[in-house]
């Protein structure tokens, strides 16, 4: 690896053997001059395809930091059987400093979220957990329990293609639709419920029928206007939910879908309207 200028002590621009772009991480390769050549045996890590943006992170984040960030897309990868771009580490490296940031200003951000991405994403829920306290053992820094969803927000979102981006969605839309019930009804739903993860759970499989152009069809006309007749309230909640997702992934939602969205808002309403 031929240098072209050095980020920080153990961060080098360099050239490989084929005159493609890459940044080096390896123990005092930053004290090599530009021109200079780098031992491959000094050297721990390699990136390619770095953004212009990424040379000032790593010139601004502390080294254990960049470190503790390989770390863990490391961990999760094997963990969870997964594959992450090159930027991965350097993203996450920055949101961990940030994190770090906020949490010696006492800042600390609400997760709205945090019992959809339970009951969505277990496995990276877990792999963020762990996580955190891979962070208090490389770094001392001790960050809340509710840091473990934006750092599993890290892990989905890089881990996808284009393609596959609108099931990331899932989480802020079904956010989203229970905004949409709790203010129809103005109530407020208990998100740690086993009836709220029964809805949500509908929710997930239907935002993923969507993505892949699988709808629910039939012809069942007369039980649809049958819902509508008996649940007109629930129905009318169910027809914004289904403008809102219409937008969301720009198709036009079936009747039969919404059919049985209609049943699932109810069943979760009445259970609510339940003597305790």
């Amino acid at each position: 690896m031929k240098v072209i200028k050095n980020i920080n002590n153990n961060v080098a621009h360099c050239t490989d053997s084929k005159g493609r772009e890459v940044v080096v991480f390896g123990k005092g390769i930053g004290f090599h001059k530009p021109g200079e050549e780098i031992p491959l045996r000094d050297i721990n890590r390699t990136f390619y395809n770095i953004k212009d943006t990424d040379f000032g992170i790593l010139r601004a984040i502390p080294t254990v930091i960049i470190n503790t960030a390989i770390t863990i897309i490391d961990y999760v990868s094997d963990e969870l059987n997964l594959n992450f771009p090159s930027s991965a580490a350097i993203t996450l490296a920055d949101h961990l400093q940030f994190a770090i940031e906020r949490k010696d200003k006492n800042i600390y951000l609400e997760q709205p979220m945090l019992q959809e991405l339970n009951m969505l994403y277990p496995n990276e829920m877990q792999a963020a957990l762990k996580s955190l306290k891979i962070i208090r053992e490389m770094t001392g820094e001790k960050l809340p329990r509710m840091e473990a969803g934006t750092l599993a927000m890290h892990f989905i979102a890089d881990r996808i293609n284009d393609r596959e981006r609108k099931t990331l969605d899932t989480v802020e839309i079904t956010e989203k639709c229970t905004e949409i019930i709790e203010e129809e009804f103005r109530i407020s739903l208990d998100r740690s419920s086993f009836n709220y993860s029964r809805f949500i759970t509908h929710l997930d499989y239907l935002c993923r029928r969507l993505s892949e152009g699988s709808q629910i069809e039939s012809q069942n006309e007369k039980i649809i206007a049958e819902v509508k007749n008996d649940y007109p309230e629930v129905f009318r909640c169910a027809e914004k939910i289904r403008r809102f997702l219409n937008r969301q992934f720009d198709q036009q939602v079936s009747d039969e879908e919404i059919m049985y969205l209609v049943i699932h808002i109810n069943r979760l309403l009445s259970r609510i309207e339940e003597p305790a």
